[in-house]
């Protein structure tokens, strides 16, 4: 967009903002969830390969579905 229609856009906000406060609107805003702390998976003693391999893709796994699905 050009600046000027972008502008006149964020004007429109602020107006339609300061109406909404005037007229007693309440802001709904989506009501967030606390994250609980990720724990990763932890390996012990002398593991072999296979079992870093698990943890590597465990945790990534892990991470990603949460980055990516809110």
């Amino acid at each position: 967009m050009k600046p000027g229609k972008v502008s006149r856009v964020i004007n429109a906000c602020a107006v339609l903002h300061n109406l909404a406060k005037a007229w007693g609107e309440r802001e709904e805003l989506p009501e967030e969830e606390d994250p609980q702390p990720q724990t990763h998976v932890q390996l012990d003693g002398n593991p072999d390969g296979q079992a870093i391999r698990d943890a590597i893709t465990a945790n990534y796994f892990r991470f990603e579905n949460n980055y990516f699905n809110p």
